[in-house]
């Protein structure tokens, strides 16, 4: 009888683990966040980007506000060599960075052109397209710096 016990709760964790993985598909499919090749959403949890994308190049964790950034360096989007940052609060994706490095302009074009529905705001250096329909608000930020685009995708509930 003792035994069981000290089974039922290593079998209770493990049930909540799956579940928590499973629930997190929701946040995943093909092109999420306006980004063409990025499979994970915005509010996805840690497990699903691990999931997707693998062990990150680089980690970095902030102790002021216990924030992790994942780093991944050899990632393909809108068919061209990227980078992506994911920036992770409470355990879920809070921010992507995507920064392109191969023909900017020609991104910038298909990015900008492929986000439909949005407020768009030109800035100085690209535009920053957000969504009044909310919450949640989904913001993007396209910026066009020296020979790459850097994509900033935010959500705020």
């Amino acid at each position: 009888m003792l035994r069981k016990k000290k089974l039922l709760v290593p079998a209770l964790i493990a049930v909540a683990l799956l579940l928590q993985v499973a629930l997190s598909f929701r946040y995943t499919g093909k092109d999420c966040c306006g980004l063409v090749g990025n499979t994970v959403e915005t509010r996805a949890p840690t497990s699903m980007v691990l999931l997707r994308f693998g062990l990150p190049d680089e980690r970095y964790q902030s102790r002021a506000d216990r924030q992790r950034i994942y780093t991944y360096n050899d990632v393909e989007l809108f068919g061209k060599r990227a980078s992506m940052d994911f920036y992770f609060s409470r355990g879920r994706v809070w921010w992507i960075r995507a920064t392109i490095w191969e023909d900017a302009e020609e991104v910038y074009r298909t990015a900008y052109e492929d986000l439909r529905g949005f407020r768009v705001q030109e800035t100085d250096d690209g535009c920053e397209i957000g969504s009044d329909l909310g919450p949640p608000f989904k913001n993007a930020k396209l910026s066009l710096l020296d020979d790459r685009l850097v994509i900033d995708v935010t959500e705020q509930r």
